[in-house]
């Protein structure tokens, strides 16, 4: 997609300040026509957790048809809330990685980070982490939170966003069809208010990257509604796609998000500085 440029004032616009490993078993070196024993094909929940990490597999589900419901249910696994000394945001796994988790949300949801924040996942579990790396550019910052912190059964049971955008890879060929136009459905998880039931809030795309003055950078740009402490929540569309991160939103109905492929590119800013291991990579 190549979205129309152009310039946009918003009227009033809020920034959101946030108050399988196979292990066989026998003997293999037996003597010609001696019947061998059956193969046993065993994996243990580790071995499950860090081949999927390592594969790059633990990655939400996308849809082949649009079904914002499905597509709702589908992505919770990948969102947080984000509680800071005073302040509480949201925010999306970006990486899962096999000793570490990368979580994304804005600059400033990690103002007042530090080292009684932490993080709490879809299904109540909770870690800490540390900042890696604030943008100078853009409103995004990451969190580390270390694998350990968690049994591997509960970590299977999270995913990291799909991203799509300009830049995709081979693995997005084929796809083009589920890159968002203008007036297509798009939606963010309100779960920093609403954690026991999470509230899906529905908007529609007016471009997926547009110049905005308030903000002096491309973003993108929609009709919804968010509330408090949605700063840093995953932009989706309706096959389950993460478009990009909320920012900032006006009385009058309008939402702002950093776009997806600027997040992917803060994220290979972050790699650079070596803040974190080296498996990011």
């Amino acid at each position: 997609m190549n979205p129309k440029k152009g310039s946009y004032r918003l009227a009033a616009i809020i920034v959101i300040i946030t108050t399988v490993i196979l292990m066989p078993a026998g003997n293999f070196y037996g003597k010609e026509n001696r019947k061998l024993p059956p193969l046993i094909q065993t994996t243990t929940l580790e071995g499950d957790y860090k081949a999927l990490a390592g594969l790059e597999l633990a990655v939400t589900p996308v849809l082949s048809g649009e079904d914002g419901e499905r597509a709702f249910e589908n992505i919770l696994c990948s969102c947080v809330r984000i509680q800071t000394r005073e302040h509480y945001g949201s925010g999306s796994i970006y990486k899962m990685l096999e000793n570490e988790m990368i979580i994304v949300t804005n600059r400033h949801v990690l103002q007042d980070f530090d080292k009684d924040s932490y993080v709490t996942f879809f299904n109540g579990a909770a870690g800490f982490g540390e900042v890696l790396y604030v943008s100078d550019r853009a409103d995004v910052g990451f969190i580390r939170i270390p694998t350990a912190s968690f049994p591997y059964e509960e970590l299977l049971t999270f995913r990291n966003i799909r991203l799509r955008g300009k830049g995709d890879d081979e693995k997005g060929k084929g796809q083009e069809e589920n890159l968002p136009v203008s007036g297509s459905e798009i939606f963010c998880v309100d779960m920093a208010n609403h954690f026991a039931t999470p509230v899906m809030k529905r908007g529609e795309l007016i471009s997926a990257s547009v110049y905005l003055d308030d903000f002096g950078t491309e973003m993108l740009y929609g009709n919804g509604s968010a509330e408090p402490g949605m700063s840093g929540s995953g932009v989706f569309d309706g096959f389950g796609n993460y478009l990009g991160m909320l920012t900032g939103a006006t009385g009058q109905g309008e939402i702002a998000a950093v776009p997806a492929d600027t997040v992917r590119m803060e994220y290979e800013k972050a790699k650079k500085t070596g803040l974190h291991k080296a498996e990011a990579g």
